[in-house]
């Protein structure tokens, strides 16, 4: 039986380099040799004040801390802080030493919900992760898969409130006399808008049922009651990804509200798609995008559509009586197809793959905060962790052989006199004297500055 391992040894005081205790093929270094961030201050140089104010925090900082809150799947900035605190390797993304003290949770939820409330920075982090996505040859671009899914609002179905609407009236009476060129009298003037009451009814009080046309919540008016057949409704958003085959990463998305019809978006999801990849031929979506105009305004853009159609779309005897009858059946041909098959392999695979991985790993089964901005703001760093993680997985070996390289550098011992420092071989080093015991010389020794984290006296 070995010996009683006690605590002694964790109250040394040692010359240790966070660098070197974060390992060569750990994904944030993967990311920090992959990802220049300097992009971050450029587009965040108009939300601050260059002589007012206090002294802000770096903004690569904020953005670094809501990417890892992203890839980890921390929805909670107070937890995100704590784990960045106890975390080694998150500690040297951000850039933070042993003793410094991270940003509270309050300056990153208010750059997140306030500062950068318009979204324009996280659509260019997005932009960007598609780039160096494409730049690595993890998108090819020529076929897409769309999927959506919903995501639960931060509001209860307790807050639903009846939406009341003005009574229709009938044209005031003034109407003829302004257009004469008369002035009204106040008797002639409008009265104010009435609530128009429900008619008087008898018997037993029916069961009340809320709906997106009576009710809207109070906490959250955007979000939108959905239900499945069977399932209690909740107020949720809608999401929105097109992704591509070839590494699975995310081309396009687009947070919405979870009402009206779900294909009214794919125009916008093409043509955010095809901005990325202007050789995009064709999508591949599941039947609840079926629609004409679906068709129609994808064959406009050159895209050929797999969008299945539903079968009340199909003309019952086979003769098309209609154009949405023969669009649907040249859409029900193409499905049917070798290719058809392939892109609804790829759909079922690829996007509501991605879209299980977005919700169950990087916070996207509920919305953070509330309104429909905000929520597309969280898409897009959820969507941004995701392409992240391919480019650190698939473009690691590169990566990560950058980082040995780093991490090896050249070790030399140089003699320099005390309390001075120089620079040599790239590096900048510093003389460090050791005390020896009693009767023997002191030792001189000289250490690049980089591996010194606690001071000697």
């Amino acid at each position: 039986m070995g010996e009683v391992k006690g605590q002694s040894q964790t109250l040394q005081v040692e010359m240790v380099c966070l660098d070197e205790l974060v390992p060569a093929d750990d994904r944030f270094r993967k990311l920090d040799l992959l990802v220049d961030w300097g992009f971050v201050r450029e587009l965040a140089a108009p939300y601050y004040a260059d002589e007012l104010g206090r002294p802000s925090i770096d903004p690569i900082v904020l953005v670094k801390l809501m990417v890892a809150g992203a890839l980890e799947g921390i929805a909670s900035m107070r937890e995100l802080v704590r784990q960045a605190s106890l975390r080694l390797d998150l500690r040297r993304f951000l850039g933070y030493g042993f003793s410094e003290r991270l940003p509270v949770h309050q300056t990153i939820s208010h750059a997140h919900t306030r500062r950068f409330v318009d979204g324009q920075l996280f659509e260019r982090l997005f932009s960007r992760s598609v780039a160096l996505c494409l730049e690595h040859g993890l998108i090819e671009g020529t076929h897409l898969s769309v999927d959506g899914f919903h995501a639960e609002a931060d509001a209860a179905l307790a807050s639903l409130r009846a939406s009341l609407r003005p009574a229709p009236s009938a044209p005031p009476a003034h109407a003829e006399s302004a257009a004469a060129g008369a002035r009204p009298s106040p008797s002639a003037l409008p009265e104010p808008p009435q609530l128009q009451l429900a008619l008087p009814r008898t018997g037993r009080t029916p069961r009340r049922r809320s709906s997106n046309a009576t009710a809207v919540s109070r906490s959250d008016p955007e979000a939108r009651l959905r239900g499945k057949p069977g399932q209690r409704p909740h107020l949720v958003y809608r999401a929105q990804v097109a992704v591509d085959a070839k590494a699975r990463c995310v081309v396009a998305c687009l947070g919405e509200r979870a009402d009206g019809y779900e294909g009214d978006a794919l125009e916008e999801i093409a043509d955010r798609a095809r901005f990325a990849c202007p050789e995009l031929a064709s999508l591949g979506t599941d039947q609840g995008y079926a629609a004409s105009r679906v068709w129609e305004a994808l064959e406009k853009r050159g895209i050929t559509a797999f969008v299945p159609p539903q079968r009340t779309m199909l003309p019952p005897d086979g003769q098309p009586q209609t154009e949405g009858q023969r669009r649907a059946q040249e859409a029900r041909r193409r499905c049917k197809s070798a290719r058809g098959i392939w892109a609804h392999k790829r759909r079922m695979a690829d996007a509501e793959g991605a879209n299980a991985e977005l919700k169950n790993r990087h916070g996207l089964d509920r919305a953070r905060c509330r309104g429909r901005s905000r929520f597309h703001v969280q898409l897009l760093l959820g969507c941004s962790a995701l392409n992240m993680k391919r480019l650190a997985t698939r473009v690691g070996d590169v990566a990560e052989g950058q980082a040995a390289v780093s991490l090896a550098g050249p070790a030399r011992t140089l003699r320099v006199a005390s309390a001075a420092s120089t620079r040599q071989h790239g590096m900048h080093w510093r003389s460090v004297t050791l005390p020896s015991a009693s009767g023997h010389r002191d030792q001189l020794i000289s250490v690049p500055l980089w591996s010194l984290s606690v001071s000697l006296n």
